[in-house]
């Protein structure tokens, strides 16, 4: 399967490309458009946080055992003493970092449910409820949020299968079909929960039908289309401004 690198790299690009129309439609702000990259990266590494091993696994828990443990501190902080306080802040950061750590690494199995279509819808309805719920985003925004994360985990499951085709020997490796699966024969019940999760959180969504009607929208589309090659002349003033910069440094 492909390594992290190729994960980050092919996730980047991919939400760079599709950051770049979203800003192009002018709809979007600048900086919402970095937070859309940003969701797309993450899901380009979510599928391998089944992965006791991987790389994302280790900096998700990390991160949410030090953000868990100030949340922590700042619900309590006016009850305790510096003391205390830093005691708690250890074991609460310990109890996630290591205990829920554990946990969830001997209830999942590498490329196992997680590592799977629906999961990856589970991941962007999740988001989309969070954005909504959480952050006071709009239905567009929120689903923008969810669609970006589950674009970014999608390219992960392809580049995996992808990597599961030996293009030398023009041969299909053992790995082939276990990574952009929908769902795991060996785990029929938990397959089931995963899509009755997947249909409850789609209910609990905002509607869609805002987020649908903009990409369906033909003046959105025209002004992306429009800006897919130049009109003219390549790099148009680009060289102009290369000699004004040249005259004047000399």
């Amino acid at each position: 399967m492909a390594d992290f690198k190729t994960h980050a790299m092919g996730a980047a690009l991919v939400s760079g490309v599709l950051a770049t129309g979203l800003f192009m439609t002018g709809e979007v702000v600048r900086s919402a458009v970095v937070g859309y990259f940003a969701l797309g990266f993450i899901g380009g590494l979510l599928p391998d946080i089944d992965s006791s091993h991987s790389i994302p696994v280790r900096i998700a828990f990390h991160i949410l055992a030090v953000v868990a443990g100030f949340l922590m501190l700042f619900a309590v902080g006016q009850r305790y003493s510096l003391a205390e306080l830093v005691i708690l802040w250890l074991a609460c950061y310990i109890l996630i970092r290591h205990g829920l750590f554990t946990l969830f690494n001997r209830f999942t199995v590498h490329r196992g449910l997680i590592h799977s279509v629906p999961a990856a819808a589970l991941f962007g309805l999740v988001t989309v409820l969070l954005a909504y719920r959480g952050f006071g985003a709009s239905a567009l925004q929120a689903w923008l949020c969810g669609s970006f994360l589950f674009a970014g985990c999608l390219v992960h499951l392809l580049l995996d299968e992808l990597y599961s085709v030996n293009l030398q020997g023009m041969r299909l490796k053992n790995s082939f079909g276990t990574a952009f699966s929908f769902g795991s024969p060996h785990n029929r019940l938990g397959a089931l929960l995963l899509y009755l999760a997947v249909i409850g959180l789609f209910y609990l969504s905002p509607s869609a039908k805002t987020f649908v009607a903009f990409l369906l929208d033909h003046d959105v589309q025209r002004r992306v289309f429009n800006r897919l090659l130049p009109g003219h002349d390549w790099f148009a003033g680009f060289l102009t401004f290369c000699n004004i910069v040249s005259v004047r440094l000399s």
